[in-house]
Order: structure tokens, then C-alpha cells, then sequence
């Protein structure tokens, strides 16, 4: 390998002995030259929350050929200082380091297939992987909601991430000659950062109060009184109910399965294969949370009510299938039956029903709007905590972005408050 200067541009993301790291990783040990480098932002605006986000080709002479590496990147906020201090707090790039130190034993990114994809660099303040849109991969408008072909495929990716680590699980407790528990080791970086009685979390019941009064028909201060304080209350007790549990299955949850952070493959028009990206959020407990948020970020209420067993069905099918046999006879001394999952997919479903309450918001924004509410370093703290402003504003503009959030919030009073 001969080495070459790293070009300019992209020295503010990485560093020589990193990008000789990628390119020993893509091109083994063929000696190679690095010619230019390409480095712009993945998207106008803010393509995702917690970083910034870059597509980066590396243009390298190999022999007598030029070869081009496409790679996906993402950093550590390099303009907005509190975002990054929030960022870093909540261990977000440490979880995402960790969940691909895992993948390293559990696999799942080979075949023609595979639920995720490969990271070639995973640190505390960088992520550097394969551009998947070179392999026929892409994303849906930030707006859609899926059908049932490409939920089953959604499906069919989480039922085999949650079974690769139930698998390596049982590898684990075997070699201990005691049940594993993922957070003994890595508990102190799996504290949940906004998702509990927090100021943020109070912030949702009263955006949530104040969605109903300015655009519901159906529900608002008027007809149900002191909202605000019986919305936040429901709010902070579904989210304690998000945990590991003694007496269940728990496995990796990706926590944050919204629109962006799952990528199609198409034949034909039709989806083969989707792939789980985006791993910040990691949390530790019962499956049956990952596939109803997953449902409630993407999916439409009248969707859910005709195709919800389906669904379910689909991903234990799945699941069961993916698990090696020392697992399933692990499982059925630990009473994990169909059944059992099915009770977890009502128990799950209030939390889920908050994180989409309370992430939609941001994610059903138009990027460009989001980065100018929700990424100034001016502006960052205040609408962080208080979202009313923004949000109300935003809600007048776009009928599907009011819509989404009104139509869920009403679903959640229907079924907590008004029906209980």
C-alpha cells in the first residue's frame, strides 16, 4: 500500500491513518493511490438528529484502474455545540459503537439479505459505512407511511436482529453457566436520555394539549379537562414500562424505527429486502417494543387495525425460524410462547404509542424546516425542551405534518382517557 496526503476537504472528518483504515478494509492489500476526495452533506438539511450526515467518495488508483469507494457518514455535530453536548450525554455514538461491537459476534450482514449493514469505522464521535444506494438500496419520502409488503419486509429484518442477538445470548449464558444479561456489562451506557419524567418528556404532554385545542374536532381542553396534566402522567408511566423484565425475553431494541432509518431493495417494484439502520437508540427488553413502534412510526391507524395480526404473526414466524436450537429450548423453559409474545404486544403498545407522540414532531418535519428550527445553535436548547411554537407554526403549513400528529394523539386519548 503506498500512502498519499489526505485531501483537504476532508480533513474535518477524517484523519490519514482512518481513511487508510477504510481503504486496507475495501481494497485489502492492493497497493493503491488516493486521488480526490468528494465530501458533501447527504441531504439539504437536517437528514437525522442526532449528528451531522455526509456521502463521501474516495476516487483511489489501483494498478492501472480507478476505483471509487461510496461511503456514508456520520459525526458528531462540528457547528452546534449544544447539540453535541446533548448528543454526547445521552451516549448516543457510544451505543451506536457498541451495538457494532456486538454485531461483530451475532453477524447478520452477510447473504443476499442481510438486516444491516457493515460499519467500517465505529468510535465516540464518528461512523463511517458502505453508501448502501450503490447496492440498490433506498429510502421512502420522510412522509410516507409503508403498506403491508413493505411492513412484512420491515418485519421480517427486526424478527432477525432480535433473533441473531437471542441466539448470541444463549451462546453467552452457556459459556458462563449463568443467564446473560446485556446490561451487567453495558449498563451504564444504556440510561435512557429523554424518554422518562423529564423536562422533555413533560414538554410532550403540553405540545400534545396544545396540538388538540388548535386542531382537533374530537378532543381538547374544552371537553376533557386538566388534558395536559392526564396526558404527561400517561406519558411518564409508559415510559417507565420500558425495561428489561426477570420473568421474559429480552433482546437489543433499535428504539427508533421511523421512516429514515430503513432502506428498501426493490425487484420489480416490489420490496425484497430492507435493511435496519441508525442503532443511537439502543435499549435492552422485550422484542414486541421494537415491532409496535415500529408499527406506530410508520404505519396508519386504519392500517394497524386491518393488519396488525398479520403482522404479528409474520415476525414471531420469523423469529421462531431464525433461532438455532439451544435458544428455542432456552425459550421454552422460559415460557416465551407465541401467547406470551402477544401479551407483550399490548403491554408494549402505550410506550409506543409516546415515542411516536413524542419524536414525530421532528421527524414528519421537512428536513430543510427541522434544521432551521431544530439545528440552529441559537435556538437548539430552547425548542429542544419547548416545541409548541414551531410545531403549532409548521401544522398550519402542512396538513400531512398536523394530520400524522393530531390523528395519533386523538388515537392515544381515545384508548387511554376517554375509553378506559
Amino acid at each position: 500500500m503506498t500512502s498519499s496526503e489526505v485531501c483537504s476537504n476532508i480533513r474535518q472528518v477524517f484523519t490519514d491513518s482512518q481513511v487508510h483504515h477504510i481503504l486496507k478494509q475495501v481494497l485489502g492489500n492492493e497497493s493503491w493511490q488516493l486521488l480526490r476526495c468528494d465530501l458533501q452533506r447527504a441531504a439539504e438539511g437536517l437528514t437525522g438528529f442526532l449528528g451531522d450526515h455526509y456521502r463521501t467518495t474516495l476516487h483511489v488508483r489501483v494498478g492501472e484502474s480507478i476505483k471509487t469507494v461510496q461511503l456514508f457518514v456520520k459525526t458528531m455535530p462540528l457547528m452546534n455545540k449544544n447539540k453535541a453536548s446533548f448528543i454526547d450525554k445521552g451516549n448516543f455514538f457510544r451505543r451506536e459503537m457498541l451495538t457494532f461491537q456486538v454485531f461483530e459476534n451475532i453477524g447478520g450482514d452477510h447473504g443476499p439479505n442481510p438486516w444491516r449493514t457493515k460499519a467500517y469505522i465505529f468510535n465516540e464521535s464518528l461512523l463511517v459505512m458502505p453508501d448502501q444506494t450503490v447496492f440498490g438500496y433506498t429510502q421512502r419520502h420522510y412522509l410516507d407511511t409503508l403498506d403491508l409488503p413493505h411492513v412484512l419486509t420491515v418485519t421480517a429484518s427486526i424478527a432477525r436482529f432480535h433473533s441473531s442477538y437471542a441466539n448470541f445470548a444463549t451462546k453467552k449464558s452457556v459459556n458462563r453457566q449463568r443467564p446473560y444479561n446485556f446490561l451487567d456489562e453495558y449498563g451504564h451506557l444504556m440510561k435512557e436520555p429523554t424518554f422518562y419524567d423529564s423536562p422533555w418528556l413533560r414538554a410532550c404532554g403540553k405540545l400534545s394539549a396544545n396540538l388538540l385545542h388548535t386542531f382537533s374536532k374530537k378532543y381538547n381542553n374544552d371537553n376533557i379537562p386538566d388534558l395536559e396534566e392526564k396526558l404527561t402522567k400517561l406519558y411518564i408511566e409508559s415510559s417507565g414500562s420500558f425495561r428489561d423484565y426477570n420473568d421474559t425475553l429480552n433482546v437489543l431494541i433499535h428504539r427508533d424505527l421511523w421512516i429514515n432509518n430503513i432502506m428498501f431493495k426493490y425487484a420489480d417494484g416490489v420490496p425484497v429486502n430492507a435493511l435496519i439502520i441508525d442503532f443511537q437508540c439502543l435499549r435492552y427488553g422485550p422484542p414486541a417494543f421494537d415491532l409496535n413502534i415500529f408499527l406506530y412510526l410508520t404505519t396508519t391507524r386504519n392500517f394497524r387495525e386491518q393488519n396488525e395480526m398479520k403482522v404479528f404473526e409474520h415476525y414471531y414466524s420469523v423469529f421462531t425460524e431464525s433461532l438455532d436450537d439451544a435458544t428455542k429450548h432456552r425459550l421454552k423453559e422460559l415460557g416465551y410462547t407465541y401467547e406470551e409474545f402477544l401479551s407483550w404486544c399490548e403491554k408494549s403498545r402505550m410506550f409506543a404509542y409516546v415515542l411516536a407522540i413524542g419524536i414525530f414532531p421532528y421527524v414528519l418535519m421537512s428536513p430543510v424546516a427541522a434544521s432551521r428550527y431544530f439545528d440552529d445553535p441559537l435556538t437548539y436548547d430552547r425548542y429542544l425542551e419547548d416545541r409548541n411554537q414551531p410545531v403549532i407554526e409548521y401544522g398550519k403549513q402542512c396538513p400531512v405534518y398536523r394530520d400524522r400528529q393530531v390523528d395519533v394523539i386523538e388515537e392515544f386519548v381515545e384508548r387511554y382517557i376517554v375509553n378506559k
